[in-house]
């Protein structure tokens, strides 16, 4: 399938799923395409998640800054058992997310199970797409989990 194909066809579902993200996304690059910037897009492909993570992690500080949390508050706060399962829950999707990360390099291809599953997501069940990498993730497991399911079952 033609790669600007490909990009009509997101573009066309996230405006259906009303997703600004999916389409402004795919629109971009449909003109980093068109423009015949491929410096640019070899730039986002390098980089492009370490960007957006930089992006990502001020949107989720930023309320930090417009109400200041005192030092005692976040003490207690660290030391509350949903604070703990928080820690863990950050320790676990970074896991995931590396594992997700080295399931797109050896197969990238499924970015388009993602999408399509993002897209579902959103249309069926209200869902937001902001964790591409988290979906990778979790495939990764499920598919390390099927693997071993698959091997042990053989046996």
């Amino acid at each position: 399938m033609n790669h600007v194909f490909f990009l009509y066809i997101i573009i066309i579902s996230g405006l259906l799923a009303r997703s600004r993200v999916i389409v402004l996304a795919a629109f971009s690059l449909l003109l980093i395409e068109e423009l015949e910037l491929k410096p640019l897009a070899e730039f986002i492909s390098k980089k492009g998640i370490e960007l957006g993570l930089v992006f990502l992690l001020m949107a989720i500080l930023a309320p930090m800054l417009l109400v200041p949390v005192e030092r005692n508050e976040l003490l207690k706060t660290l030391g509350n058992w949903k604070c703990i399962v928080a820690i863990i829950a950050g320790i676990l999707a970074t896991q995931f997310n590396g594992m997700g990360l080295k399931l797109l390099e050896g197969s990238p291809q499924l970015v388009l199970g993602i999408i399509v599953g993002s897209l579902t997501g959103i249309i069926l069940f209200g869902g937001i797409p902001v964790g591409p990498l988290m979906a990778a993730g979790i495939a990764a497991l499920m598919v390390e989990f099927i693997e071993r399911l698959l091997l042990f079952l053989k046996k």
